[in-house]
């Protein structure tokens, strides 16, 4: 009886060290908005999202250089290059949350993208909006809170 309550207890441990672990997601097909006008765009390697439900509801973790840099406008002049490499979605404000006719839940949030490395340092204030259904992220959407005339939408794959 005593290995049975043990064999649950691992069980148990075990699933929540799995819901708690980061979730990677892909970028299968990426589009930019500019001057009203959507058109489809592509960066050298891949845009990847993580997630982590340990984290802050929103919070989420965006890889790939090229497009970090062209979201940012250039505009960090960072020792080393690579840290605009990575950019954390840190301390999201919920702005909104509507959910369509097909079941997709669209939640805005007002946030602070954070590339740090080092001694390299440098914020702005983004809006992203996360497309969920089921619980499972199918796309993203995303802006700097000053710049709205420039609008980025990548719809997602789990990395498998």
């Amino acid at each position: 009886m005593r290995n049975y309550y043990t064999l649950i207890l691992l069980l148990f441990f075990v699933c929540a060290n799995y819901a708690q672990s980061p979730k990677t997601l892909i970028v299968d097909k990426a589009w930019v908005n500019e001057s009203e006008e959507w058109s489809d765009f592509t960066y050298a390697g891949q845009i990847v999202f993580s997630t982590n439900s340990s984290t802050e509801e929103g919070a989420l973790r965006i890889g790939n250089y090229d497009f970090l840099y062209d979201f940012c406008e250039g505009k960090a002049k960072f020792a080393n290059k690579a840290t605009y490499s990575a950019a954390e979605f840190s301390h999201p404000r919920k702005l909104s949350v509507t959910t369509d006719k097909q079941g997709v839940v669209n939640s805005t949030y007002e946030g602070t993208l954070i590339f740090q490395s080092d001694k390299d340092y440098y914020s702005v204030i983004a809006v992203i909006t996360l497309l969920e259904k089921e619980g499972t992220m199918l796309g993203v959407k995303m802006h700097l809170k000053e710049n709205d005339r420039r609008e980025y939408a990548f719809s997602l794959k789990p990395n498998s």
